[in-house]
């Protein structure tokens, strides 16, 4: 089964494909990996490949009364749960037991329109304790003809016993011809091939990250952090103060920038070991990061890199963004 809206994710495809064409399908799916990699979009294909009124070839063909329900999330048997708001000024969405509950009611009845009754539940790590433990439930006494579909980001804030329940796929980042296909088929606004291959080689497998403007407006910052990494130590204290108060009270937003930092410290590191220039998310760069990769060590570039991550955590929890980032420099200065 092919799934030819979905661009890469063969092993996925080939999984779903083989359940549908063998008649063995698992009563709950986890769909796993990376943010913005085709999850969400191959459970809605799957969705409609199991009550397409045409099929071909164990594929849905897009074209029914229910493939177009489905896509339009009019289907009476399609049911679609994702996160919401409280209130409009709350801070993040979250998956509730009233959503959850709601749902429980719908998939007590039999297939009204189709053959199989589908629920997709996206950002599931985002249920609360009280709908985590209401949804388990369900999973241990699914309902008859009942297909759910978890869709997350983040499979680690799961817990063990809503794994455990349900057949695992892993997906991963979408390969750089993929991310190109999508780029070049954008419709509102033509990009040249320049700024294509910039955000293809910065996407991460993402299409999210190759079609923000923000990934591009924070990678004019890239040669000056490569000097930052290159420079960096305690004999150069002036450049950590001066580069951690620019930051702190700049613009741009600074997950954004540490996201930046870590791209480049990856890069470096993968140099370091030999890698294929191919494989860089900033091989726009490679004349600048070569010089700073030889003359940094494998174990510097990876305390560095755990000093990224552990400024993340910090700013999570609303550190002083200032004090975070001279933390981190210091420990860059100490990993030098």
């Amino acid at each position: 089964m092919l799934f030819n809206n979905v661009l890469g994710q063969s092993q996925a495809k080939h999984i779903l494909g083989q359940a549908l064409s063998q008649s063995r399908l698992s009563h709950a799916y986890l769909f796993y990996g990376p943010e913005s990699i085709g999850k969400k979009l191959l459970a809605v294909e799957f969705a409609k490949a199991l009550n397409c009124l045409s099929p071909e070839m164990e594929e849905a063909c897009g074209t029914c009364d229910s493939c177009r329900k489905i896509d339009d999330r009019i289907h009476p048997d399609f049911f679609f749960v994702e996160p919401t708001k409280s209130t409009p000024t709350a801070r993040e969405a979250a998956l509730k037991i009233e959503a959850i509950r709601e749902l429980q009611k719908k998939l007590g009845f039999l297939p009204y329109q189709g053959k199989v009754k589908v629920a997709v539940i996206d950002q599931v790590e985002k249920m609360n304790p009280q709908a985590c433990n209401a949804f388990l439930k369900t999973l241990e006494e699914p309902p008859s003809s009942t297909i759910l579909i978890l869709i997350t980001s983040n499979i680690y804030q799961l817990l063990p016993t809503l794994i455990s329940r349900c057949q695992g796929i892993k997906f991963n980042p979408l390969p750089p011809e993929a991310i190109r296909q999508i780029l070049e088929s954008q419709d509102e606004e033509k990009l040249n091939p320049a700024e294509i291959d910039l955000r293809v080689g910065r996407a991460k497998g993402q299409v999210s990250r190759a079609l923000s403007d923000e990934a591009t407006q924070t990678s004019s910052y890239r040669p000056a952090m490569i000097d930052l990494i290159g420079q960096v130590s305690f004999k150069r204290m002036d450049l950590l103060f001066q580069w951690s108060k620019a930051m702190a009270k700049g613009g741009e937003p600074l997950s954004q920038i540490l996201e930046e930092l870590l791209g480049l410290l990856r890069d470096l590191t993968f140099i370091k070991s030999g890698g294929s220039p191919d494989q860089l998310f900033n091989r726009d760069l490679m004349a600048q990061l070569e010089p700073v990769a030889r003359k940094k060590s494998l174990p510097h570039l990876l305390k560095m890199t755990e000093a990224v991550n552990q400024t993340q955590y910090a700013l999570s929890g609303n550190a002083n963004a200032q004090l975070a980032l001279e933390t981190m420099l210091l420990d860059f200065c100490e990993a030098a």
